[in-house]
């Protein structure tokens, strides 16, 4: 099957890393791979809040949803069989 199927590189702009590409490109960039930083070892989510400004709203969001599923779900009563 490796042989039938040819295997093509996407340009850079299609997984822009912070490790191996520079800031101007980051501007193009297509999608962000948020991967680890074995220099920096810094945590995924602080790295995503300083690369990605959005992340900080996006994640106040996610999380003030999900506490407000979880309430929701405490609130909710059912009978039992």
């Amino acid at each position: 099957m490796i042989h039938q199927v040819a295997i093509k590189s996407l340009p850079q702009e299609w997984l822009w890393c912070e490790t191996w590409c520079d800031d101007e490109s980051k501007k193009k960039a297509k999608t962000i791979d948020l991967c680890n930083n074995p220099q920096t070892k810094e945590p995924k989510l602080e790295a995503a809040a300083r690369i990605v400004p959005e992340w900080v709203g996006y994640d106040t969001e996610i999380r003030k949803l999900i506490q407000q599923i979880e309430k929701e779900k405490k609130s909710f009563k059912h009978d039992e069989l």
